[in-house]
């Protein structure tokens, strides 16, 4: 009878994933071609406002000079940029939205997505037309609507109040349900991030919103997603948004935070909070690679397209070893040059600073090492490994594009402080534990 309860189970979860998957590219479909609704033509002349500023940082510049992690991202969010505007008649909008067309100008080492945006946004003529069918691009349902309102400026203006607003209210969420460690250990975690820059990229900021809003519906529902044992479908979902949203920037923040929270607050053992670490985990990889997937099959069947081929291509092509190394010492490189962001004398300030916090924080609020919530938070601790792994497994795109995926340690930085926090007897659930024993 066990056996077949647990049978009963897996079906139930698979049948979840698949219902969940098909609501998704539902629902993603229908929120593009609504926002294709909206006209261009208010969208083209902010952009053209928005030239002048653009036109200074079109090969990337940083905010700061000198700290490379800082770097504003303008050569995607040109290309998002152009991709919010672009229209053509010779493309229904179901085509334009799976295959992405763009208008394309210069060649060689002449070609930029700022000129293209600009030629385009001045309507110049453009060379050629090229696709960019392997993401999904659901950026575009809120590019669009706020272009349609407000220059880039004004969209980064936003997007900085935006921003703290976000981060406050996650710390607010902790403080309410009494966790204020865990609210400490997530601040002490956005610097890695490098967060002041982050309102100048478009294509920087999905990840933090993505995070963000997660771990503010997990820390006001988190009882009813374990009572009702939704906490798989949460991060297949949480999979699946990142897939919809983001380029491959450093989507692995939107697993690795919330899985933090999530593990911090179980208390059901060790053992079980080692099931869930791996289940989650495999769950929000469906629901990422699983999104990705289907976004290249419905291309391929509803377009004619070969997004299957070039996507599987790119895979191969970007897992791949660093250049003229082996497995191992690509893997080494990868880390010292991800690593290299966090190089300076802000952030040996800072992890001095976090060390002393912990320090005092342990000596004053410690409830002791409790056996149980000990093994518990070295469960946790795995998840510090989480950013290793995937630079292991993504060479290729973790050494061309380090200037941005070195953000993905900021996951260490939060499961390192959790999961010792834990340990030391730091959270809410520790200390009503105490009280009820004496």
């Amino acid at each position: 009878m066990k056996d077949i309860w647990i049978n009963r189970k897996k079906l139930k979860v698979i049948r979840n994933d698949i219902l969940l998957l098909a609501g998704g590219v539902v629902a993603g479909l229908l929120l593009l071609l609504l926002v294709y609704c909206i006209p261009v033509s208010p969208m083209k002349v902010h952009i053209r406002q928005s030239l002048p500023m653009l036109e200074k940082e079109f090969s990337d510049s940083e905010l700061l000079e000198g700290y490379p992690g800082s770097l504003t991202g303008s050569f995607t969010d040109c290309l998002m940029l152009e991709n919010a505007i672009y229209t053509s008649d010779e493309h229904t909008t179901l085509e334009q939205i799976l295959r992405m067309y763009r208008g394309e100008s210069g060649t060689g080492d002449g070609w930029a997505p700022g000129n293209s945006l600009a030629d385009y946004a001045w309507d110049a003529r453009q060379p050629r037309e090229v696709e960019y069918a392997r993401y999904w691009h659901g950026y575009l349902v809120v590019l669009k609507p706020l272009l349609f309102l407000t220059t880039v400026n004004g969209i980064r203006v936003f997007a900085s109040t935006l921003q703290l607003i976000f981060v406050s209210a996650v710390v607010m969420a902790c403080g309410r349900r009494g966790e204020v460690f865990l609210g400490w250990a997530f601040l002490f975690s956005v610097p890695f991030l490098y967060f002041f820059s982050l309102f100048t990229s478009l294509s920087l900021s999905i990840c933090y919103y993505v995070m963000t809003a997660l771990l503010l519906i997990q820390l006001r529902w988190d009882s009813q997603l374990r009572e009702r044992g939704w906490y798989g479908e949460f991060f297949l979902v949480a999979g699946m948004i990142t897939s919809y949203f983001d380029f491959l920037t450093y989507p692995l923040v939107t697993l690795g935070f919330p899985l933090c929270v999530c593990l911090y607050l179980d208390r059901s053992g060790a053992k079980n909070v080692f099931r869930r670490l791996v289940g989650y985990s495999v769950q929000w990889g469906i629901g990422y690679l699983g999104f990705w997937a289907i976004k290249w099959v419905l291309a391929d069947i509803l377009t004619g397209s070969n997004t299957i081929q070039d996507g599987i291509s790119t895979i191969f092509t970007r897992t791949d070893i660093a250049a003229d190394c082996t497995r191992t010492e690509g893997f080494l490189r990868v880390i010292r040059l991800n690593g290299s962001a966090y190089s300076n004398w802000a952030f040996l300030l800072l992890f001095l600073g976090i060390a002393v916090w912990f320090l005092l924080y342990i000596f004053k609020r410690s409830t002791g090492i409790r056996k149980e919530r000990a093994a518990e938070g070295a469960v946790l601790l795995l998840v510090v490994l989480f950013p290793f792994v995937w630079f292991f497994f993504t060479q290729n795109h973790s050494e061309q594009h380090w200037i941005y995926t070195f953000k993905i340690f900021s996951v260490s930085i939060f499961a390192l402080l959790c999961g010792a926090g834990k340990i030391c007897g730091c959270a809410l659930g520790d200390e009503k534990e105490v009280r009820v024993e004496s």
